[in-house]
């Protein structure tokens, strides 16, 4: 009756211990593509600025030229903080896993 019980803590705190593992693993991945999406925002957010400083100093044409890039660059920021929402959204899936049919809660 003890080794049995024994056995059974065993079997369960092997899976604990193989879930925290994916999870290690899943929160590592989320970690490396959040790197990117900030760098990625960074760089936006640089070229935008960069956009406008170089409008300040341009005129006629030069300036419609500016905006249509700042634009652009706008259009960018907007899918790269798509991209950061999404990842938010699988990293608070990865904290918050739900209860599937057969997991323990």
């Amino acid at each position: 009756m003890v080794i049995a019980e024994l056995q059974r803590e065993l079997v369960e705190l092997e899976a604990d211990l193989a879930d925290e593992a994916r999870a290690k693993a899943r929160l590592h991945a989320l970690n490396a593509k959040l790197g990117t999406v900030i760098r990625e925002l960074e760089e936006t957010g640089d070229a935008m600025v960069g956009l406008i400083d170089e409008s300040e100093r341009q005129s006629g044409f030069w300036l419609v030229e500016m905006f249509r890039r700042l634009i652009e660059q706008a259009k960018r920021w907007r899918t790269v903080k798509a991209r950061a929402a999404a990842l938010a959204s699988e990293a608070d899936a990865v904290r918050n896993p739900s209860n599937q049919l057969g997991e323990r809660p």
